[in-house]
């Protein structure tokens, strides 16, 4: 069954309607997008500067960490870069909007923690079940011992919390709120900033031709989140779904060169290899879908 607006969803877009003109959502976005980059820049530029300034040449060095994701510092970067996303919606919303950030999360303005952590076991069960095969078979191998991964754990569970909240925050909070505000059709309000989120995977340099199934798996994983955030009306489990997701594949089971320097197990796989990962990403899109068909049936066996 297809998203509709149901009383719960309704009542989770409210918060949008005073002020869902198409122009301003799209300046939304924009102004969203122009501090987002123009702040991401700066950490740039302030982070090159440090490394120049503790040892001539490691700037450049951490220049290339984080082109190519080699290095543990250049992944916690990377995820507190987009993390910087988060001020400039809090920013949009106060002043174009008139609201605040907290209502993109949920009528009450609160994360719903229980169904947050339903969420965050059930993918996390899930993915480990059909990971521990993997690194016990010797697919993959272990990348670093526990003494090395342990100190490196902490900080990055936070900042992966807090890059899928912003991601979620304006993906399936922002978007989804100012389009179904405005739009009656799905098509529009669950489609639309689900192919934008499929469109931020977009990355020849790392996928090859692979980029478009890459594309393709991050737009329906977009449709999933979209669709339990409309189904339940906030956005609590969408947000631990996220959580879950990418805790496993940046902490548990990474893929080279898909910010995996901080992955305990790393799986022997080259993802620019067309016919190797055209497998490996038809095999994950099918798993996304029998998961979300087994979580919509234990959502609807609790009823």
């Amino acid at each position: 069954m297809l998203p509709s607006k149901n009383p719960r969803f309704a009542a989770y877009i409210t918060c949008a309607e005073a002020r869902c003109e198409p122009w301003r959502t799209a300046l939304g976005v924009l102004l969203v997008a122009g501090l987002y980059l123009g702040a991401a820049a700066g950490l740039g530029a302030l982070a090159l500067q440090i490394a120049e300034s503790i040892q001539i040449g490691s700037g450049y060095a951490l220049v290339f960490e984080m082109v190519t994701l080699s290095s543990k510092r250049a992944v916690l970067i990377t995820l507190f870069s987009i993390v910087l996303a988060l001020p400039a919606l809090w920013l949009v919303l106060r002043v174009l909007h008139k609201r605040t950030l907290q209502s993109l999360i949920a009528p009450t303005g609160r994360v719903h923690w229980r169904n947050y952590r339903r969420a965050m076991v059930f993918v996390l069960g899930f993915g480990l079940l059909t990971s521990l095969p993997v690194m016990l078979t010797g697919a993959a191998s272990q990348q670093l011992t526990l003494a090395q991964w342990l100190p490196w754990l902490l900080p990055g569970l936070i900042l992966i919390f807090l890059q899928t909240a912003t991601e979620e925050l304006f993906f399936r909070g922002y978007l989804m709120q100012q389009l179904a505000a405005r739009f009656n059709s799905r098509w529009v309000w669950w489609l639309l900033p689900a192919l934008l989120f499929g469109a931020m995977h977009y990355n020849p340099a790392i996928y090859g031709e692979n980029t478009w199934l890459v594309m393709a798996t991050a737009t329906l994983a977009g449709l999933i989140f979209g669709d339990i955030t409309a189904r339940s009306g906030d956005l609590s489990m969408a947000l631990g779904l996220h959580f879950a997701n990418n805790m496993l594949a940046v902490l548990i089971l990474g893929v080279p060169g898909q910010l995996s320097a901080l992955s305990l197990y790393l799986q022997d796989i080259n993802m620019r290899d067309v016919d190797v990962m055209r497998f490996e990403l038809l095999s994950s899109f099918g798993l996304i879908l029998l998961v979300y068909i087994i979580y919509l049936l234990v959502l609807r066996a609790r009823r």
